[in-house]
This record gives C-alpha cells, sequence and structure tokens, in this order.
C-alpha cells in the first residue's frame, strides 16, 4: 500500500474548491437561523463590528433577547472572527456561518493529520470521511455556536502536544489552542486541559512535554489576566468575577446529589452513543469482543487516549446541574475519531479498500461538502436536533 501526499491532496479537496464553494453557498442561497444560540451569536456579532477595536472586548446585548447591558454570558472570542469578516465585506447575516466553516474545515484538517500519524493518508482520507457522514457534524454544518471552535481548539492543542515529538511549534500550538479555548468558552478549556494531562501520563511522560503543558496554562492565565486589564479599563468593570457568577449561579445548585449526576452522566453517554455514530456502535462491538477474549480495549493506544479523555470529561460535566448537547460537543469528534482507528485497527482491509480509490479522493471529498451543504440549507428543520435517544 502506497502513502500518497496527504498535504497537497487535502489542500485540494478542501480548502480550495470545497472551501470556495461553501461560501459562495451559503453566501448566496437563503437560510435563516433557528437556534437561538446562533441567531445570539451572530447577531452580537453584528453590532460589534460597528464598534472601534478598542471596545471589542465589551460586547453589548442591545436588546437582543430581551436582554440589555453587558454580555457576561462567555468570552468574546467567538464574535471576533464574524466581525472582522463582516468588516471585509461579507454579508453581516453570513459572517458567523463563514466563521463556522474556518472552524469545521481546520477541524477535518487537524483530523486528517491525526490520524495519518497513525498510518498514513489513507487513514487520514478515512478519518475525515467518517467524521462528515456523524449527525454532530451534519447538524453543525451551518450553525454560529460556540462548539465548533471549541473543538477546534481541543483539535489544536492535542495536535500541538503529538507533534512536540518533533518540533517545539507543537508546544506553540498548544498554548495557543489553549488560550483560543479560554476566550471563546472559559472554564469549558477544561476540554483541553484534561486531554493535555491524560497525554503526559500515557504518552509522553517527559519534562519537555510537562513543561509545555505548564507553560501553556501559565500563557493561557495571563492571556486572562491581560483580557481583564482591557475589560475594566473599557467598561470600568471586572469580566471573570461577572463570568463566574453567572455560569456558577446556573451550574451550581446546591448540595451533590450522586442520582442526579448518575442520570446526567447516562444522559451524555447517550449524546455521544447518537452524535459520534456509528462508530460508537463499532466501539460497544470491539469492546464487548476484547472483554471476551481478555484484551485491552480499544487495541489503538491513541484511541485508549481519546476515549479516556471524553470519559473523564463526561464524569465532570455530569457534576453539574445543567446539562446540554453542546456542553461536551467535543467529545463527538474525539469519540468519532478513536471508533474510526479502532475501526482500521480491526478491519485493517479496509485501508486497502480505500487505496484502489484514492486518488478521487480529493474530487470526491469536496463534492460530498458540498452537497451536504445544499441538503443542509434545504431541509433546514432541525432533524438532528430533534433525534433524541433519550429526552431533556
Amino acid at each position: 500500500m502506497k502513502a500518497t501526499s496527504p498535504g497537497r491532496f487535502f489542500r485540494l479537496a478542501v480548502f480550495a474548491p470545497a472551501a470556495a464553494a461553501l461560501f459562495v453557498i451559503i453566501s448566496v442561497f437563503p437560510y435563516e437561523y433557528r437556534d437561538s444560540d446562533s441567531s445570539c451569536y451572530s447577531s452580537l456579532s453584528q453590532k460589534l463590528a460597528r464598534r472601534p477595536y478598542g471596545e471589542w472586548c465589551a460586547p453589548q446585548w442591545d436588546g437582543h433577547g430581551g436582554n440589555e447591558g453587558l454580555f457576561f454570558e462567555h468570552p468574546p472570542g467567538i464574535f471576533w472572527l464574524p466581525a472582522l469578516f463582516i468588516q471585509a465585506g461579507v454579508k453581516a447575516d453570513r459572517a458567523a456561518l463563514w466563521a463556522n466553516f474556518v472552524y469545521l474545515l481546520s477541524s477535518l484538517f487537524l483530523i486528517f493529520k491525526l490520524a495519518e500519524r497513525r498510518g498514513d493518508s489513507l487513514l487520514g482520507w478515512g478519518a475525515v470521511w467518517g467524521v462528515i457522514l456523524t449527525p454532530a457534524f451534519l447538524q453543525y454544518l451551518i450553525r454560529a455556536n460556540q462548539e465548533p471552535p471549541l473543538a477546534l481548539a481541543v483539535l489544536a492543542g492535542i495536535y500541538g502536544l503529538v507533534r512536540l515529538r518533533d518540533s517545539r511549534w507543537g508546544g506553540w500550538l498548544f498554548a495557543a489552542a489553549l488560550v483560543s479555548a479560554v476566550m471563546i468558552k472559559g472554564v469549558s478549556a477544561v476540554w483541553l486541559s484534561l486531554p493535555a494531562g491524560l497525554f503526559w501520563l500515557l504518552a509522553a511522560r517527559n519534562r519537555k512535554t510537562f513543561s509545555w503543558i505548564a507553560a501553556g496554562h501559565l500563557i493561557a492565565l495571563a492571556a486572562a489576566a491581560l483580557f481583564e486589564v482591557w475589560f475594566r479599563e473599557t467598561t470600568q468593570l471586572g469580566f471573570w468575577s461577572s463570568y463566574f457568577a453567572v455560569q456558577g449561579g446556573r451550574s451550581l445548585g446546591g448540595a451533590f446529589r450522586p442520582l442526579h449526576a448518575a442520570y446526567n452522566f447516562a444522559w451524555y453517554a447517550a449524546r455521544i452513543l447518537w452524535f459520534a455514530a456509528p462508530w460508537t456502535f463499532l466501539l460497544i462491538y470491539d469492546g464487548a469482543a476484547s472483554l471476551r477474549k481478555k484484551r485491552p480495549f480499544p487495541r489503538d493506544g491513541f484511541a485508549r487516549f481519546l476515549l479516556l479523555s471524553v470519559l473523564i470529561a463526561a464524569v465532570l460535566f455530569s457534576l453539574s446541574d445543567r446539562k446540554a448537547d453542546r456542553y461536551i460537543f467535543p467529545a463527538y469528534p474525539l469519540t468519532a475519531l478513536a471508533g474510526l482507528l479502532v475501526f482500521f485497527k480491526v478491519r485493517p482491509k479496509a485501508a486497502d479498500y480505500l487505496a484502489k480509490g484514492e486518488r478521487w479522493f480529493p474530487a470526491a471529498f469536496s463534492l460530498a461538502l458540498v452537497v451536504l451543504t445544499f441538503l443542509r440549507i434545504f431541509f433546514h428543520s432541525h432533524l438532528y436536533r430533534y433525534v433524541r435517544i433519550w429526552p431533556q
């Protein structure tokens, strides 16, 4: 099986024809925001784009959803790229969707690279093909939520740690990803902190990796402190104290309730089962086979690391009084990637099958993304939002 040039193929397949087509489609064809989060982030980005750069630390509600005053729900990083697109001439109501395509296409590239390092370009292609067919990808293909950029930060941070073995720039990528996660989703940056700690424990227990993980967190804390200074100079108020008050008041309702936490965990497990399907079902099959044969599960070490990261994060989020599909969004691409790695480990002949048509992958993958985008626009009825294994 001959490995080809994945970098060139992937750029041709995604970042050239497919990306251009996706941006044109979402700019030309009619689309209405149907979920409240997308509507909110698009609206506030448009308002922020009309304000001086010095005030971009402090978005205003300006009456959206009946709210007034400063936006303390999350740090404002989610608004900056759409606002920049608007200033560059993109239609104001489509800029957030442009940003979403940037996040998703970049995430696919990182998934390709992570899978490629476990084998070759064929494994990378198999991974991205598998991910774009999951319910999570299809639902978020055209949205304006915080979840895709958070997942991108998590994937970028993990890829940075993996690349530390080859180059120091991997450490800088990890630090940049952690800063991005903090500025987009605040405390949900734990979605990268947890895998980083596990990666050191399981895969790279050495001084270099530990030093870069520690440095990345110090850089993220410094960035948060600088943002606080910027916010205070602009508004004469503190951001992080208000943010933690908002989030803590919603998430922590009193005494710890074990049964409630167990219910939340089962609820999240059902979400992962569905949104990362069909690869979750393959993981269950391989887990049962591994139990019968008394062998380690999963057989791929990197897949084991991904699943442990998802498990620990799901347990942590289950302790909250609130729950939502989006709170564990990074779990979906991480679980799907783990399932795909296991699939190619269990079925090695699948790679040989893929090798027969590898030269067609660039055109086929581009076409698949364009077709899925058209379908997502014209069948925009929250199909994947309301197909649930378990009610809210």
